[in-house]
């Protein structure tokens, strides 16, 4: 008999969802839990690809109010995926694309309508003085810069050894002075034959 009021109690639960809803399914077997965080008491366990409603989003989209299994809760938004233009993604990352409001969660009022038949129900006031865990934000991950485009240095021509002149071959002196051909070095000129003196005669 309690059972059955549970869910009785939880079908007019269903009934009284927000303006906005959006269906999604959990990428996971996740705990459906009283509040956003992990500490929260656990109101039941959604298998792998069930679908859910989706009524709202904490700060980040890092939780979210769902519908699912006929049971109100909180799922960690990243176990949360949408079809957003034809292709599924996780609402924490497309929450606002997906335009999923950010809505508060007050413990008082949401567990008096959604869990007041809990056993859980009867410790409230520890859970109501309870701080509540923030995540901290995520970082923005910004792309590296562009690396820096290397180009090889140009291809020398052919008979280009980069503007030197080549040197004097080895065992080679160049020319300067002194190293010349000097006087009387070369050939000398053959002696011309010289004419043979003539004689004169007395009285003739």
């Amino acid at each position: 008999m309690k059972r059955l009021l549970q869910y009785v109690l939880a079908f007019f639960a269903a009934l009284a969802l927000p303006a906005f809803a959006a269906d999604g399914y959990v990428t996971g077997n996740v705990n459906l839990r009283a509040g956003p965080d992990i500490q929260y008491p656990v109101v039941t366990v959604v298998p792998i690809g069930s679908p859910v409603s989706i009524q709202g989003c904490t700060e980040g989209w890092e939780w979210c109010d769902v519908v699912a299994l006929g049971a109100r809760g909180w799922v960690s938004g990243t176990y949360v995926q949408y079809t957003y233009q034809d292709r599924p993604v996780i609402v924490r990352d497309y929450g606002a694309r997906i335009g999923i409001p950010v809505i508060t969660f007050v413990i008082g009022s949401y567990w008096g309508s959604y869990y007041s038949d809990r056993p859980f129900y009867r410790h409230r006031d520890y859970w109501y003085h309870r701080p509540i865990h923030r995540p901290p934000p995520r970082p923005i991950v910004r792309p590296p810069p562009p690396r820096p485009i290397v180009r090889p240095p140009p291809r020398p021509h052919p008979g280009w050894n980069g503007g030197h002149r080549p040197g004097p071959g080895p065992g080679t002196r160049p020319p300067g002075p002194g190293n010349g051909p000097g006087p009387g070095n070369g050939p000398r000129p053959k002696p011309q034959p010289r004419p043979a003196p003539t004689t004169q005669g007395s009285g003739n």
